[in-house]
């Protein structure tokens, strides 16, 4: 009875692991909770026209905010499949610093990639909201190219 005890814990444990590795919070990305209105922050869309957004102060409040309260889902495969015409888009923040950059790379409502993070992987965007929040937060400035 004690053995079976030990065992069912050892496997509730490991179930908890396994879930909290493969569920990432937006807090987790590192460099997320260090954005401030001071840093650089651009939204390059990756369509013929390659509209970039330089983001002001309240944006780049707004994108903060958008990662922080996001979660995310690890991905097993190396590649990722989604529907033709979904647009993608990169995220560039700057510290300005000439040291930190974190670059997160897009697709969609589908899924983000943020290179030398989450041994390359991409992660799955849980938040049904995150495409729509990302477009009503580059709705007001003018493409700087």
């Amino acid at each position: 009875m004690f053995r079976k005890a030990i065992v069912m814990a050892a496997l509730i444990a490991l179930g908890i692991a396994v879930f909290s590795w493969l569920n990432v919070r937006g807090n987790e990305i590192e460099g997320v909770s260090d954005i401030s209105s001071e840093c650089l922050v651009t939204i390059t869309f990756e369509n013929e026209a390659g509209q970039e957004y330089q983001l002001q102060a309240e944006q780049v409040d707004r994108l903060k905010e958008l990662l922080l309260t996001s979660t995310f889902t690890r991905t097993f495969s190396p590649f990722v499949i989604y529907p033709v015409g979904t647009e993608r888009y990169t995220i560039r923040i700057d510290w300005k610093d000439y040291q930190h950059v974190l670059i997160i790379h897009c697709i969609g409502n589908e899924y983000i990639s943020i290179a030398n993070q989450f041994g390359g992987r991409h992660l799955k965007v849980k938040n049904p909201e995150w495409e729509p929040t990302i477009k009503r937060i580059i709705s007001h400035p003018e493409p700087v190219r």
